[in-house]
């Protein structure tokens, strides 16, 4: 191995491949002035965080290794994509107004919205019930979440200009270890530890506290970071106790079993060698 790579941790090259290509994309829009190309900066920008932040996890952890790469990949999409679905339906005017006790919505909606994926795989499907693999499920739904929700506000933001745009996602890959991924693991490895050691799925307090604590730490970040003023300087406060809790809710977490080999599904016949 080159004396280079083993100098730089593979979750830095990870996260440096793509926000260069991020970078090169946005410059490539700009030189040429061919906008269309802009959503795929967006996309590359609202991954580099949690992509980044998966490989430092599971480089510690193995827990990437638990779980089969199909099924990681479809939790990724699908549920991301149904906890934005969740979020966006349950935060709309209809059901709350951003002041007073809007930003506890915005926390319950959000950090609910992220644990419906990984635990109801959990729940249904006993051969993913492990604490590591519920590791592994709750960080690609936070990592979808988060990097479908960096794109919603980064789209968004184009319309002012595309240096606003930059500015979203570049803000939010740094806030990558102390937000979203984070938050949902604490709810998620919290469950499946009191359900592992019971050997039974109860909704009881100290199957809850996880959540219940990313939903205080996600309503306090929310709030310290819209009403600024003296409130931010909570920011890296509730930063600092969101990775510490984290940390200690999953550093006895290691995966060391063998590799999960997707299912073959293949149903066709297989052809004859000569």
């Amino acid at each position: 191995m080159p004396a280079w790579r083993s100098l730089v941790p593979r979750w830095l090259r990870a996260g440096l491949l793509v926000a260069v290509l991020c970078g090169l994309t946005f410059l490539v829009a700009e030189l040429s002035d061919n906008w269309t190309i802009a959503p795929t900066a967006v996309f590359l920008g609202a991954m580099a965080g949690p992509f980044a932040f998966a490989i430092w996890l599971t480089d510690r952890t193995r827990v990437g290794r638990s779980v089969p790469p199909d099924l990681l990949f479809v939790t990724w999409l699908g549920g991301g994509g149904v906890a934005i679905l969740f979020t966006g339906f349950f935060e709309s005017e209809f059901f709350h107004r951003s002041h007073g006790r809007g930003y506890l919505w915005v926390g319950l909606v959000e950090e609910t919205s992220k644990v419906i994926a990984p635990l109801a795989i959990c729940m249904l499907v006993p051969k993913y019930r492990s604490v590591e693999q519920a590791l592994a499920l709750a960080i690609v739904t936070a990592g979808g979440f988060a990097a479908f929700e960096s794109m919603t506000f980064a789209i968004y933001a184009l319309d002012e200009s595309g240096r606003a745009a930059r500015q979203i996602l570049l803000e939010r890959t740094f806030v990558t270890p102390f937000g979203h991924l984070p938050w949902t693991a604490i709810a998620v490895v919290v469950a499946a530890t009191v359900w592992h050691a019971a050997d039974r799925i109860r909704l009881t307090p100290a199957a809850l506290w996880g959540l219940g604590a990313a939903i205080a730490l996600h309503t306090s970040w929310n709030y310290a970071l819209v009403n600024r003023g003296w409130w931010s300087v909570l920011i890296p406060v509730i930063a600092a106790i969101t990775f510490l809790l984290f940390w200690r809710v999953v550093r006895g977490v290691f995966y060391d079993g063998p590799y999960a080999i997707p299912a073959d599904h293949y149903a066709g016949r297989r052809p004859t060698r000569h």
